[in-house]
């Protein structure tokens, strides 16, 4: 691949972050919300039976994609409005984003530098129900919000006071994580990217080997971040993807198909 007319397309949580953490499991951003209780005990419970009626759902072989894009949809409709019934606040993302478990993984500071050195648009997709802000509060700490990176994800709206008000359609949830989403939510992210020829996508959940749909690249080179070592996990995330990175294994190892 021309690294000149290549993008990258990568999922956030668990990928660009490190899923095991303190001998423990982090499955997302949002998680930290939830666990750490910021925003107090009963939207903790909410969301927590929220993720226990819906996450079956999500990952079900037995439903059809059109049964499973209409369960996520309701899952973050319910999701984001109770975080609106729940008072967020600006600040409860600055503390989810600077939570100590929330760390890089192995090799994704390489990555982000390879792509900001060569002026190599990256996509952040994100299915996350507190989504834009957080992912743009940790990369600012960690140092890799550079001009080049571009995070497409739910989003809230934000009275003087720093308190959610309202919610920003289209919702972005795994089953339309993906450059249709992109073309809705950012012009500029989308212009940079539709005219290139290669694409490397790179997520931890075998949706996220369709994010390129939107773009028709001439080559797309497909990474799955494998954080549950189980056998039938490697199964499916072989049948999903062109290349796997096992869980501890460095993300650099894309930037050999951009040199």
């Amino acid at each position: 691949m021309n690294k000149k007319d290549s993008c990258i397309i990568i999922d956030f949580d668990g990928t660009i972050t490190k899923k095991n953490v303190m001998g423990g499991v982090v499955p997302s951003i949002i998680s930290t919300l939830r666990s750490e209780g910021h925003l107090g005990s009963a939207y903790s419970e909410a969301a927590y039976a929220l993720e226990a009626k819906y996450r079956p759902m999500e990952i079900s072989e037995d439903l059809s994609f059109s049964e499973k894009f209409s369960a996520m949809n309701e899952w973050w409709e319910k999701h984001l409005d109770l975080l609106l019934s729940s008072g967020l606040h600006i600040d409860h993302l600055k503390l989810a984003a600077n939570s100590e478990k929330m760390i890089l993984r192995e090799g994704a500071r390489e990555v982000f530098n390879f792509a900001n050195e060569n002026k190599i648009p990256v996509i952040i997709f994100s299915a996350s129900g507190i989504g834009f802000e957080p992912i743009k509060f940790f990369l600012e700490r960690v140092n890799l919000l550079t001009i080049n990176v571009h995070i497409v994800s739910n989003q809230f709206i934000w009275n003087d006071n720093g308190i959610a008000t309202g919610r920003v359609e289209p919702l972005v949830h795994s089953m339309n994580k993906n450059i249709s989403v992109l073309n809705l939510q950012s012009e500029k992210a989308y212009t940079e990217i539709e005219n290139k020829k290669y694409a490397i996508v790179v997520g931890d959940n075998t949706h996220d080997a369709k994010m390129s749909e939107g773009v028709d690249f001439e080559k797309v080179i497909t990474y799955g971040v494998i954080n549950e070592m189980t056998e039938k996990n490697i199964e499916l995330f072989q049948k999903a993807f062109d290349k796997i990175v096992l869980d501890g294994e460095s993300l650099e190892v894309i930037v050999k198909d951009l040199v």
